[in-house]
């Protein structure tokens, strides 16, 4: 029956894949079962032909828990196949509980097959109320990694699905699929969804072809990828860490005639369905992309995927390597790492994977004496980032230890018990598997081997196919990088902008501000060559070189040409600092002198004043600066542009009040910051 239903969807010829079989059949019988399998296996083959099995015996919807958006796009379309009506409920599309009910009475109306919705929607007590009213036939947890806390990419809302299970009926099947739980992944879900079924196969990918490179500094990484994206055929995914990466090394391809597009969570979703649309029917070569489209996203003609930053897990790196090479027989896969940053950065985020306990008791101390607290409050009072204190909120909240009414928080009645030793021992375990990719770097060993075996494959064997296997006879790249690479690289990054873009409005008010400071313009990024001198000079030297002084005129000389103004008449005034109260003013009157503008030195600090950085989240960083920089000497300024200099750029709160200061005092005037390194990002 199975197989006719298979070969209803894609012709007399389709057969199983090995387990997807014995998946439906354990499914049919009402069993829980967790699938581990290699991407593109056809996880998602199992639960659609299941759906439309049970369809036509008349049960109930699929309710399918998915984490990305762009991965329910891509599934939405691949339901039409099969002959289903899907639909889904998330913050984008049905943002009130009314147009979220509607769903739901669709559904139960038979009108829909197949429901998404998106992990974050359990946050909510009456959304798994309305939930309740659904009438369910199969409960499906896509990428079933993230209800772990050992997973790779564990989602703290993935851990009410067991609120879920509860008010399901016990004979509901349930199906939990993932390509990427090594044994302890696989025994934390099985312990967290019941007894389950494990169908669990080999793991390694045979169109796959491995290779990984050391690139100390992105100056090579760029000149590398230039040289080698068009040696690569088709169309394929580059994975940068942050936005601006990405959007920066989209035009240094498009500059080289590269049809290439950032793609990120903040775009809007019109733009990101475009993009997915092109990437889909390649009609773009690459998509240079942050890991919002990761998993589960299938296209089974990507040709390549190149990591241009070291990812934190080998899970998390055959993770993303699994988008390519899924329909076709080859697809590339490249690992560019290196540089003493990215290790920081890496180690930064898993020990800050979960919050520190003396976090997690000042916030339950707070909510236990005062009733009602909004977020902005608990920002203003505590000095913890503000990342950090929505994720201690949202795992109090799933565990009942506070309560949430409106947009404020309440402690509960239920004793807390301390949870340091758990998390202690999960960031250990995160540790451990960093440093089992940072070991992957170094093997000699098959890659896809290395990959798999970490996985706990018990099929592990060399792939003959990756760079490691094939030593000299290694052709999809070539990576010899020659001066001209390198020149056109470092002039791309001299000509490139690194915007510092304006705040508006006040964290500690809510209100737009007074004076709103112009576009400004950052040196470098700190992770890169021209930020690490800049860092050796603040923190080593106390002095920035001649080629500080050069290269800052030289781009400021542009910028202010481009944005139709006379560099020459600026007036240059210097960011005080208590602590090095030399280095920013000489270096701002040596760039004066050089540019043959003015210089004022009229900003000064009152004593006393916390390092910014050890801040760590807006609303007292902005406080901060407000209580501590004034107007020292008043000079005459009016009708002036000004330019605000400082060494680093983070919050930017520094630049926006010292604007404000100048806006407040002088009539008429512009101000415009500029920085050495751009450090947002990088502590």
């Amino acid at each position: 029956m199975y197989l006719q239903s298979l070969q209803e969807v894609f012709g007399p010829e389709a057969t199983f894949r090995e387990g997807q079989d014995k998946a439906i059949e354990q499914l049919l019988n009402k069993k829980r079962v967790l699938v581990v399998q290699k991407t593109g296996w056809g996880k998602s083959l199992v639960y659609f032909l299941t759906t439309n099995i049970l369809r036509s015996q008349g049960e109930g919807v699929t309710l399918i828990i998915s984490p990305l958006l762009a991965l329910t796009r891509n599934q939405i379309d691949s339901t039409r196949k099969y002959d289903l009506v899907a639909d889904c409920i998330n913050n984008q599309i049905n943002k009130t509980l009314t147009e979220k009910v509607e769903v739901i009475e669709r559904c139960n109306r038979g009108e829909c097959d197949v429901l998404f919705i998106t992990p974050e929607q359990l946050q909510n007590d009456s959304f798994i109320d309305l939930i309740s009213q659904l009438r369910v036939g199969l409960f499906v947890v896509d990428e079933a990694h993230c209800i772990s806390d050992w997973g790779h990419d564990f989602r703290p809302d993935y851990r009410r699905i067991h609120q879920l299970l509860q008010i399901l009926p016990e004979n509901i099947p349930v199906l939990a699929t993932t390509a990427t739980a090594n044994d302890r992944v696989i025994k934390d879900v099985t312990k967290q969804l019941g007894d389950c079924e494990v169908i669990r196969g080999d793991l390694q990918r045979e169109s796959l072809h491995l290779h990984k490179l050391y690139l100390p500094t992105a100056e090579e990484k760029y000149a590398w990828i230039a040289k080698n994206i068009n040696r690569l055929q088709g169309s394929g995914i580059i994975y940068a860490t942050t936005i601006r990466e990405c959007e920066r090394l989209a035009m240094w391809l498009r500059q080289n005639a590269v049809d290439a597009r950032a793609y990120y969570g903040r775009l809007n979703e019109d733009d990101k369905i475009e993009l997915e649309n092109r990437l889909q029917n390649n009609q773009i070569k690459v998509l240079v992309s942050t890991i919002a489209l990761g998993m589960g996203y299938d296209k089974e003609n990507i040709s390549f995927v190149i990591h241009y930053y070291t990812p934190k897990s080998v899970v998390e790196h055959y993770q993303q390597i699994g988008r390519a090479g899924r329909g076709i027989d080859q697809a590339v896969c490249v690992l560019l790492y290196g540089g003493e940053d990215e290790n920081r950065i890496n180690e930064h985020f898993i020990y800050h994977s979960f919050p520190k306990q003396e976090q997690i008791d000042q916030v339950l101390s707070y909510l236990s004496q005062n009733d009602e607290v909004k977020m902005l409050t608990l920002e203003q009072v505590m000095n913890i980032k503000s990342t950090t204190l929505k994720q201690i909120l949202k795992l109090l909240l799933i565990e009942g230890f506070i309560g949430k009414s409106g947009a404020s928080y309440f402690r509960t009645l239920k004793p807390y018990t301390s949870q340091r030793k758990y998390y202690n021992s999960v960031i250990n375990i995160k540790v451990q598997e960093y440093n089992e990719l940072l070991e992957f770097q170094r093997t000699a060993d098959c890659q896809m081997a290395y990959l798999t075996k970490a996985l706990d494959d018990p099929n592990t064997r060399p792939c003959m196919k990756c760079s490691t296997c094939l030593g000299e006879a290694w052709d999809f790249t070539d990576d010899s990088l020659s001066h001209d690479d390198m020149k056109q690289v470092l002039a791309f990054f001299a000509k490139n902008y690194i915007t510092i873009e304006p705040r508006r409005k006040s964290m500690l008010t809510n209100k737009k501000l007074t004076f709103i400071h112009e576009e400004g313009l950052a040196l470098s990024y700190y992770h890169e060559q021209l930020g690490q001198q800049a860092r050796r000079g603040k923190y080593e030297l106390n002095l920035f070189t001649d080629l500080f002084v050069r290269t800052s005129a030289y781009k400021l000389r542009r910028f202010f040409s481009d944005k139709g103004y006379n560099i020459s008449e600026v007036i240059i005034i210097p960011i005080p600092s208590n602590r090095r109260p030399e280095l920013v003013p000489r270096f701002a009157q040596r760039l004066a002198n050089t540019l043959k503008c003015n210089y004022a030195n009229i900003l000064a600090k009152r004593p006393n004043e916390p390092e910014q950085k050890s801040l760590l989240n807006t609303s007292l960083q902005e406080q901060s600066i407000r209580e501590h920089l004034y107007i020292k000497d008043q000079i005459n300024l009016d009708n002036h542009h000004i330019l605000l200099v400082d060494d680093f750029v983070d919050s930017k709160w520094t630049f926006t009040v010292a604007a404000e200061l100048l806006g407040e005092m002088y009539d008429d005037i512009k101000v415009t910051p500029f920085a050495l390194a751009d450090t947002s990002g990088s502590d």
